[in-house]
């Protein structure tokens, strides 16, 4: 898709004077040395230059770690870890590591997306404590890098807590903090998120128009706000978020065929592709130019298990043939493989109509159950099916949220893996799919090496 020399010439020079913040590091402990305080003063005595680091944290996003696209981000793990993905490459690619279930502690993508998760939470605390310690950049945009900061480091380790369970919430730059620090529960980690979230809502813009998303806003946090209601159940919360953005009339669910290009009124926040008519990774990982794949394919029972007449799988799912006739399907939802004239794709991170599916669960939650419905059924047919009747059947609503969430959000940076484990069906539904499933796989295991480097960080999680 894209020519790797060039992009990575264009990456070193975006990435320069973040980098500049803080020295790549291969273990997390080793985080937090002590930096020149002289580049970071010069940086954060200009509005520019610190715009160009907080540009850098975006671009390493992108790039790699949970929220990019390409075939070393969260959809293409979670995917394969679980029913959406089957991976066609080696054994020892990573796809095909979690695919075939045999991760273990050692495994280096284990140890990378940890690593690569608190050093661009590093970053993060490094442009925090810039700002907060510079009497020179302008109040606009010291609110405004403080707060895209603040969303940042939440929903890093959002993903973190995720994955892992347990872990550390890092707030300094400080080497003696970070070297030695301990876990803290998920809850905790969940309040920490809650409460950067909540001071972010001071500092950002209400919104931004559409085609323009690609910073952080109030839309943002409350969305992230209802994600973290939904994984901790606690509904009236979830739904106050939820309305906040459903309510905003620039916030609209999207036809499907346009829902991922940059200009969707559905989109919350979005990642900008790193240079002018380039598209996303999505589209160069997902969409399989000859068969067979060599990456990563939908699953068959995957496919099988679509409604008839869901416009979805006539939106979002294509096809392709081998020499043998067999088909095989892979995600359509990112329909460009490579640059075009204009960029047309952003990566969409962030969407509406997550958020009706979280405030239908909530409404359900609650008892008031046509509105539950209403809110299905709002995604139902904007998928071309037919809505479901009003009922008061609680396993009847809450087994149509699931579905519609499963075939709504699919290969999106794991959601029906965190949507398996928040069900309690994750044992269920993947003892079935994969005969090598353990119920300790309902997390990873916390890096082997971090655990040499750091005793706090025990102890290891269970069956590991």
């Amino acid at each position: 898709m894209k020519n790797t020399i060039i992009r990575n010439i264009i990456l070193l020079s975006i990435l320069i004077i973040s980098l500049l913040l803080c020295k790549s590091c291969d273990e997390f402990t080793d985080v937090g040395l002590p930096k020149n305080q002289i580049t970071r003063d010069v940086v954060f005595k200009d509005d520019q230059l610190a715009k160009a680091a907080m540009a850098g944290i975006y671009r390493s996003l992108e790039e790699s770690g949970f929220l990019s696209g390409s075939s070393s981000g969260a959809q293409v793990i979670w995917g394969s870890y679980i029913d959406e993905l089957q991976s066609y490459g080696a054994a020892t690619t990573d796809a095909s590591i979690f695919y075939q279930l045999s991760h273990t502690a050692s495994t280096d993508k284990i140890s990378t997306v940890w690593n690569t998760s608190y050093t661009q939470i590093y970053n993060i605390n490094a442009v925090i404590e810039g700002v907060e310690n510079s009497d020179q950049l302008s109040t606009a945009v010291k609110a405004q890098l403080k707060g895209e900061a603040l969303f940042l480091r939440s929903i890093l380790h959002l993903y973190l807590a995720l994955t892992y369970g347990a872990v550390p919430y890092v707030t300094t730059t400080a080497y003696e903090v970070n070297q030695s620090i301990g876990k803290i529960s998920v809850d905790e980690v969940y309040l920490k998120c809650r409460n950067d979230l909540e001071a972010s809502l001071a500092l950002l813009p209400e919104t931004l128009p559409k085609g323009s998303r690609i910073y952080p806003t109030k839309m943002a946090s409350y969305a992230l706000l209802a994600r973290i209601g939904y994984y901790q159940s606690d509904w009236g919360s979830a739904k106050h978020y939820c309305d906040l953005v459903i309510n905003n009339p620039q916030y609209q669910m999207e036809v499907l065929d346009k829902l991922f290009l940059k200009d969707s009124t559905s989109s919350i926040w979005q990642l900008l592709p790193y240079g002018a008519g380039y598209n996303t990774y999505q589209g160069n990982v997902f969409i399989i130019k000859t068969a067979p794949p060599s990456n990563v394919a939908l699953r068959q029972d995957f496919i099988s298990e679509f409604e008839t007449g869901d416009k979805r799988f006539s939106s979002w799912v294509a096809q392709i043939k081998d020499s043998q006739n067999k088909t095989y399907y892979y995600p359509f939802k990112y329909q460009q493989y490579s640059s075009s004239a204009t960029t047309m794709e952003y990566s969409v991170i962030l969407r509406v109509e997550e958020l009706y599916l979280i405030r239908a669960e909530a409404m359900l939650k609650m008892a008031q159950y046509n509105a539950a419905v209403a809110d299905i059924n709002s995604v139902r047919t904007r998928a071309g099916l037919n809505g479901i009747a009003n009922t008061s059947d609680s396993a009847f609503l809450l087994n149509a949220i699931i579905k519609e969430r499963r075939f709504e959000l699919f290969t999106e940076f794991g959601h029906r893996f965190f949507d398996l484990r928040h069900y309690n069906l994750l044992d269920d539904v993947m003892q079935v799919k994969k005969s090598g499933w353990k119920p300790n796989f309902k997390l990873l295991p916390l890096p082997e090496k971090e655990l040499l480097l750091n005793p706090n960080l025990n102890p290891q999680n269970n069956g590991y």
